[in-house]
């Protein structure tokens, strides 16, 4: 994992800092935690993102809340594809990473994407299939996410961009419209989880490898 400030990390500070109430809400939120960790749980994961949500005024910063939350989402998807798909060598899955989304001569562009599966090539990787994970996914995330996936598609057709998310907030005649560009939409969420579908997915896409 490279992403370089992970839910840990966010919990540490909790923990470590001089409000008591907060170091107790870092404690709480450091066993449910673990507990997700090792169950890979879809429901004791949406358990410990609802106590984060619920907790909102005292963890504090508007920022500092919603990339606790992104990013404990980015590494549920993460942990879950790293324990229940195999990834066959030389391909390796990617937390955070710059992903190589055009190439000419000496020149090179790179994008980073919330998970990759690809090869490591210098400083960045070249990817077959690349993850957009979405707490809230909305109208301006998903653009952004589906600009993200067009360039990628241009310079490598054959690359796969997958979409995941918990809740949404957006006209359900656009998200039909993105599959022009996004190979696989899937929720997760206790109403609807299709995260099963999402690991037998992205297992058929690494078939042909």
């Amino acid at each position: 994992m490279t992403r370089v400030k992970k839910t840990v990390d966010y919990i540490r500070e909790l923990c470590l800092s001089d409000s008591r109430e907060k170091k107790t809400l870092g404690e709480r939120l450091k066993k449910q935690y673990d507990g997700w960790v090792e169950t890979l749980s879809l429901e004791d994961f949406l358990a410990f993102l609802d106590a984060v949500k619920e907790n909102k005024a005292e963890i504090g910063v508007a920022q500092f809340f919603g990339k606790f939350r992104a990013y404990a989402f980015e590494e549920y998807v993460y942990r879950l594809l790293k324990a229940k798909v195999a990834i066959p060598s030389p391909l390796l899955l990617f937390w955070g990473e710059k992903c190589l989304v055009w190439a000419a001569a000496e020149e090179e562009y790179v994008m980073e994407f919330d998970i990759s599966i690809g090869k490591k090539a210098k400083d960045f990787v070249e990817p077959v299939i690349v993850f957009d994970a979405k707490v809230e996914l909305d109208s301006s995330r998903l653009k952004t996410a589906l600009a993200s996936f067009a360039i990628l598609k241009k310079w490598n057709p054959k690359a796969k961009c997958i979409l995941t998310y918990i809740d949404k907030k957006l006209d359900e005649t656009l998200l039909k419209i993105s599959h022009n560009w996004v190979d696989g939409v899937f929720q997760f969420n206790t109403k609807n989880n299709e995260s099963r579908a999402f690991l037998a997915y992205v297992a058929e896409c690494l078939r042909r490898f």
